[in-house]
């Protein structure tokens, strides 16, 4: 019986010991999750990656380096935390920025200029390694600024700042080319203002002024020019009128048309005295009196 019972004693003392290292296991099991999903929740931005809409994305693999091959589109993306998603945003664009440029003659001038642009998608990678999210300082501005100046020197500031001789399509033509062998696709160039010192300014200014004014004198002049041949050929169509008329005003005409008017005053009712012209051809003269 004594023994009976140290066996019963030994069968629920092995059964407490199972228990107790089922809820040791337990409770490891429960940490190590705590501990995976803590590190889950810490990691999660570099784990669950969101690619939006006119958005890439670009992989780097700790072991292997930049994925070269495959280019991440729009959507949800599950990577290692310890590899690096960079997104890129694919869609034109445009930024501004002001370039001071020195003109023929040293002059110099500030000039705001707005690019538009895109990263080339199916070279992604490639201006990923090349480089890096920051093309736009290191290529496209610089470029841009390089073509400026090249353009710009050329030019005296009257002729910038009135964009003469092409100049616009010239600048946007250099800056395509010499940007877009960077794996970035620059769709236009456009100038937004340029602005000159402020003594040069007011000159050129009141150059254009005086250059307008004398258009409009000129126009004006050549206004006149036609008026004075206008009516020199209404005075020559006056004087031909007038040449006509008097080859058919005869002497008889002259005196039948008298003899016609002074009828007509005499039979009218208005009391009037005759008085008869001198010679032969005289017509009488009616001098006629109210009723």
């Amino acid at each position: 019986r004594i023994y009976g019972c140290l066996d019963d004693e030994d069968l629920e003392l092995q059964e407490l010991l199972r228990i107790q290292k089922r809820r040791q296991v337990n409770i490891v099991l429960s940490l190590m999750l705590v501990a995976v999903l803590g590190l889950v929740f810490v990691f999660w931005d570099r784990i669950v990656i969101l690619i939006r809409s006119g958005e890439s994305g670009v992989l780097y693999d700790v072991f292997s380096g930049t994925d070269m091959e495959e280019i991440y589109g729009e959507g949800l993306h599950i990577i290692w935390p310890w590899n690096r998603m960079h997104v890129y945003n694919v869609r034109l664009q445009t930024k501004e920025r002001t370039f001071q440029l020195l003109t023929r003659g040293g002059l110099p001038i500030d000039m705001k200029i707005a690019i538009r642009y895109r990263p080339d998608i199916r070279l992604l990678p490639l201006l990923h390694v090349t480089l890096g999210p920051s093309y736009l300082d290191k290529v496209v501005f610089p470029e841009t600024e390089a073509v400026l100046r090249r353009a710009v020197g050329q030019y005296s500031p009257e002729e910038v700042y009135t964009s003469k001789r092409g100049f616009l399509e010239t600048l946007v033509i250099s800056s395509l080319l010499n940007v877009e062998d960077r794996y970035v696709i620059i769709d236009d160039v456009l100038v937004r203002s340029v602005e000159l010192p402020e003594l040069v300014r007011k000159v050129i200014e009141n150059k254009l002024a005086l250059l307008e004014e004398r258009k409009a004198y000129t126009y004006r002049l050549e206004i006149e020019h036609k008026e004075a041949e206008r009516k020199k050929i209404e005075a020559g169509g006056i004087k031909d009128y007038q040449n006509i008329i008097k080859q058919s005003l005869t002497s008889d005409l002259i005196r039948w048309q008298g003899i016609q008017a002074t009828r007509e005053l005499a039979t009218s009712p208005n009391a009037k005295t005759v008085v008869i012209g001198a010679g032969k051809d005289g017509l009488p003269i009616i001098l006629g009196g109210s009723n």
